[in-house]
């Protein structure tokens, strides 16, 4: 049985895993969601908040595309946001310092006109059809 508490908790934000794993691993990419850090291979790479949480939100739905409107929503909650290509910004900004690191090339890829993804651990390019599948169900 679910404490108030962790209710409270799972709806102020839902894609964060209560019980289970606090490090993901995706090839040389480590995300700690305890510490809030990120490690490529023994390097540690410096984000901003907005840029962790946007990868951290990635992570956490990794094959799966995630919109713009579902980005706005896990770093604003609907309050004073931003326009919405600001995403696009931090997103610019999240695969500089990854590929700057030595990570994955193009570990996270542009879905054109519905967000983006973040490619498993082998890198394996999503096809289009797997791409509208993942999509649908978070529409």
């Amino acid at each position: 049985m679910m404490h108030a508490d962790e209710k409270i908790a799972r709806r102020r934000n839902p894609a964060r895993p209560f019980q289970g794993q606090s490090v993901i691993v995706i090839g040389k990419l480590a995300i700690n969601l305890d510490a809030r850090s990120v490690t490529v291979g023994s390097s540690r790479v410096h984000l901003t908040g907005g840029e962790y949480q946007m990868l951290e939100l990635l992570a956490l739905r990794r094959g799966t595309c995630v919109t713009r409107g579902a980005f706005m929503d896990y770093l604003y909650g609907g309050k004073n946001a931003p326009k919405p290509k600001i995403v696009d910004v931090l997103i610019c900004k999240l695969r500089s310092k990854l590929s700057a690191a030595d990570a994955v090339d193009k570990c996270i890829e542009t879905v054109w006109g519905l967000g983006y993804l973040l490619n498993d651990a082998e890198n394996k390019r999503v096809t289009h059809a797997a791409r509208i599948a993942a999509t649908e169900t978070w529409r």
